[in-house]
């Protein structure tokens, strides 16, 4: 039974790293704001979501439009996470391929584990 825990749980932050990473390229804000973690002092902190919005935004922006002029993403490749001594936070190595481009955009995504699932940690 551990087992299958444990490949279940690795399972959800490859899960959250491909997705993230697929909504970034494909100029998908909505998706990926939705999955960054806010803390509860971060969500009050007057005008910093509004401002950590404009920036991804923009970064995504820039990110789509890398993706077009290398052909679109051909694979996204995502390797085994290292976690914190709890296991609340997770980095997770993301490859990214492109169609016209030979050399792949390595990235990595610090996770945290939320009541909502495993969330993007900035």
């Amino acid at each position: 039974m551990n087992l299958v825990l444990s490949l279940g749980y690795l399972h959800l932050h490859q899960a959250a790293a491909k997705k993230y990473t697929e909504a970034v390229y494909a100029g998908d804000s909505e998706t990926a704001i939705s999955m960054i973690y806010l803390s509860e002092q971060d969500k009050k902190e007057a005008g910093l979501p509004k401002m950590l919005s404009g920036k991804i935004k923009a970064e995504i922006a820039h990110r789509k439009e890398f993706a077009v002029k290398n052909g679109g993403i051909k694979e996204i490749s995502v390797g085994e996470p290292k976690y914190d001594n709890d296991k609340k936070f997770a980095d997770v190595s993301v490859t990214v391929t492109f169609k016209k481009s030979e050399k792949p955009k390595e990235e990595h995504i610090r996770l945290i584990k939320t009541d909502d699932g495993w969330k993007l940690k900035i």
